[in-house]
């Protein structure tokens, strides 16, 4: 990507040494540099993309584990809830048992 620029920029140079041209050689060394920027334009541009897959892949990770925990808590209060239901039977049933008692007991009096 930049190659070509740095070679072309140092052609420049040479030529503008050999000819004792200032200004070509000050543009072989802008078109020069302007290659090297280029490919730290590449390696900066590399190292953000690999920066934003790596805090996405956290991001998801987090979504994961934030997911399985919520997903615990509710199997924990739905268990919670049947539990309480259960003892709400059992004690429904004794009531119930009991009102039988009384029925049958006011009768008999």
């Amino acid at each position: 990507m930049g190659i070509t620029d740095k070679v072309t920029g140092r052609v420049k140079q040479a030529a503008g040494d050999l000819i004792g041209d200032d200004s070509l050689h000050r543009e072989g060394k802008d078109e020069e540099r302007k290659g090297e920027a280029k490919e730290e334009l590449a390696r900066d541009e590399e190292r953000a993309d690999q920066a934003e897959a790596a805090a996405a892949a956290k991001a998801d990770t987090a979504d994961a584990r934030a997911e399985a925990a919520a997903q615990r808590e509710y199997d924990k209060a739905d268990a919670e809830v049947e539990s309480d239901a259960r003892r709400a039977d059992v004690h429904r049933e004794q009531a119930d048992a009991r009102a039988d008692e009384v029925e049958r007991l006011e009768r008999r009096t």
